[in-house]
C-alpha cells in the first residue's frame, strides 16, 4: 500500500483494562501488541500508542480511541487492526463497521 506523503500525528488509546468483562479480559492485550508490532513493522512513526483504562464502555469491548480524530472503535477482535491501520491510520478514513457511539455518562452528547 502507498502512504500519503505527509502523515498527520495521530494517538491511538487502547483500554486494558483487567477483569473478565472488561477489556482486558476480552482480548485487548493482544489487540494492543498487535497494533504496536504492525506499526513498528511499517515504520509508522506518526502514530503513538498508550494503554488506556477504563472508560465505562467494556459492555462495547475491547475499546480503541483515536486522537485527535475522537473515533471511537469497539467490540474488536486482532484481525480488525490492519484494517484501522490501513483505513483510518494511514488513509484518514474511519472504519465505520467498527465505530462505536459511547454511552452513559461518555455518551456523544456529554462529549461537546
Amino acid at each position: 500500500m502507498e502512504q500519503a506523503t505527509e502523515l498527520r500525528p495521530l494517538h491511538v488509546f487502547v483500554c486494558t483494562t483487567v477483569g473478565r468483562h472488561h477489556c482486558g479480559g476480552l482480548g485487548s492485550e493482544r489487540i494492543l501488541l498487535r497494533l504496536r508490532d504492525q506499526l513498528e513493522h511499517r515504520g509508522l512513526t506518526h502514530v503513538r500508542t498508550t494503554r488506556m483504562g477504563c472508560n465505562q464502555q467494556h459492555h462495547q469491548g475491547p475499546v480503541l480511541i483515536v486522537y485527535p480524530d475522537g473515533v471511537w472503535y469497539g467490540n474488536l477482535r486482532v484481525e480488525d487492526v490492519d484494517e484501522i491501520i490501513d483505513d483510518h491510520l494511514v488513509g484518514g478514513r474511519p472504519v465505520e463497521r467498527l465505530r462505536i457511539t459511547p454511552d452513559g455518562e461518555w455518551a456523544s452528547t456529554a462529549l461537546t
